[in-house]
């Protein structure tokens, strides 16, 4: 009787079968791995925030650079001489003055002022006075007013100050004007703003020229 080999009697190891992770014959047959639905209440607070973001910058972009208060500036105010002549005996004088205003609206709304009147004074006394009519600096822009005033010589022809002063050949005045407005954003915000402008003036006759050294004033509230 032959004897087997030791090697032929063990017996053999079962074949070790791979098992893949994922099976894609499984996969190809079931079908492909349904995708989760978008949530759609993920959406709505998404765009309820995008909202709010554009309100706010929407919001302060108005509140920090449109609804800002600026400003109204002068930026012109001078005297001139428009006509003199005078005899001084009997005193006779005929002043024609133009007192001229420069405003400039820095805002994003125009700004609108009222009917007032510029005044010329001579040592306190009432000498001439010229109406100006009510008007609107529009937005971002600049205007100029002109004004024509004619002295008044019966108003001052009893004023001691006169003789000596038109012998002397040098008359002073001053002018005062007082312009009350306001600036009204989208009809809510509005910028209340009084321009005071002045004045001092020296009529030289008998060079028949004069000078002027004038200011201005502006007070937001």
């Amino acid at each position: 009787m032959q004897t087997q080999p030791d090697d032929m009697l063990k017996p053999s190891a079962p074949p070790i079968t791979m098992v893949p992770l994922y099976d894609y014959a499984s996969t190809a047959t079931t079908g492909p791995i349904p995708k989760k639905k978008p949530n759609p209440c993920l959406k709505v607070i998404c765009c309820i925030l995008l909202i709010i973001i554009v309100l706010i910058t929407v919001f302060l972009f108005f509140t920090l650079y449109l609804f800002k208060k600026r400003e109204v500036q002068i930026t012109a105010n001078n005297a001139s001489l428009e006509d003199l002549s005078f005899t001084i005996t009997p005193i006779t004088l005929n002043l024609v003055l133009g007192i001229t205003i420069g405003i400039k609206n820095p805002n994003y709304a125009g700004f609108n002022y009222e009917s007032t009147n510029t005044t010329i004074l001579y040592h306190g006394l009432q000498a001439g006075v010229s109406p100006m009519q009510a008007g609107v600096v529009k937005a971002r822009s600049s205007k100029t007013i002109h004004n024509t005033i004619y002295i008044m010589a019966t108003t001052i022809i009893n004023s001691p100050f006169l003789l000596p002063e038109m012998i002397a050949g040098k008359l002073p005045l001053s002018s005062i004007t007082s312009m009350v407005g306001k600036v009204v954003l989208f009809n809510n915000i509005k910028i209340h703003a009084t321009v005071d402008t002045s004045c001092d003036i020296v009529v030289d006759l008998q060079s028949r020229t004069m000078t002027s050294n004038c200011n201005g004033n502006v007070k937001i509230s």
